[in-house]
């Protein structure tokens, strides 16, 4: 089954250079999971209802091949890719209504008991591989190098911060990490990778560090409560 969306880039999409913004390109990718998901009777209200497990994103990496303007057309196709084990990965791309590829990306999640806490097979929660549509595209996840920050920040994790099962919504993590950058930023430089690997949970009330380290690779994030580390992300810029 492949989920198809038509839509445009509203007002409330666009950053201060009129385009599709980071952080709106990664709502529109989880948002074509979690439908595509919800389509297949395996989302996470499914989950924990009749499978008692709740759904992790563990990472999610999206590639911008063109960043989309104000009001110009586009369409989102979602498919699981793979399903096997304690995996499922979901690819999502976006294209214009004339085929041109604007942004692909993969989005690896995890499946865990509610009761143990233990990681379960993603063929207990209603995925079978008769779901998977092959893929047009291998993307590859990164594993990040370790780094002592160059900067940081403090953020309190808030109440609209949370989503449905209680802890910090996988986006407000990219929020958290662009927060660092200033506008000026933005207007000088486009994104053409970002991938985040989600190894931890926070809730409510919480202080967050983030730390962040520019290197050739990428500009490199570790975000950690506590000094333990639940959230790491790398993002490729370049000059416009």
């Amino acid at each position: 089954m492949i989920y198809r969306k038509d839509s445009y880039v509203s007002g409330s999409m666009c950053d201060c250079t009129t385009r599709l913004s980071v952080l709106a390109a990664d709502g529109i990718v989880e948002n074509a999971v979690t439908e595509l998901m919800g389509d297949l009777k395996i989302d996470g209200i499914v989950a924990i209802e009749k499978y008692k497990a709740m759904w992790l994103f563990v990472k999610n990496s999206i590639h911008f091949h063109r960043r989309p303007a104000w009001r110009e057309e586009f369409g989102v196709r979602s498919f699981i890719s793979y399903c096997k084990g304690a995996k499922l990965d979901i690819d999502t791309v976006i294209e214009t209504p004339e085929g041109e590829i604007l942004l692909t990306a993969r989005t690896e999640l995890a499946a865990i008991d509610l009761e143990s806490g233990k990681i379960r097979r993603v063929d207990t929660v209603g995925c079978t591989e008769d779901m998977v549509h092959p893929g047009e595209g291998v993307i590859t996840f990164r594993r990040f190098p370790k780094f002592e920050a160059e900067s940081n920040t403090q953020i309190t994790v808030r109440s609209t911060d949370i989503d449905y099962c209680f802890h910090t919504n996988n986006i407000q993590y990219v929020r958290f990490v662009l927060d660092t950058y200033d506008t000026a930023w933005f207007k000088t430089h486009d994104p053409a990778l970002v991938e985040i690997h989600y190894s931890g949970q926070s809730f409510e009330g919480e202080t967050l560090d983030i730390g962040r380290m520019q290197t050739e690779a990428g500009d490199l994030f570790s975000i950690k409560r506590d000094g333990q580390e639940v959230t790491s992300c790398i993002i490729n810029w370049m000059e416009k």
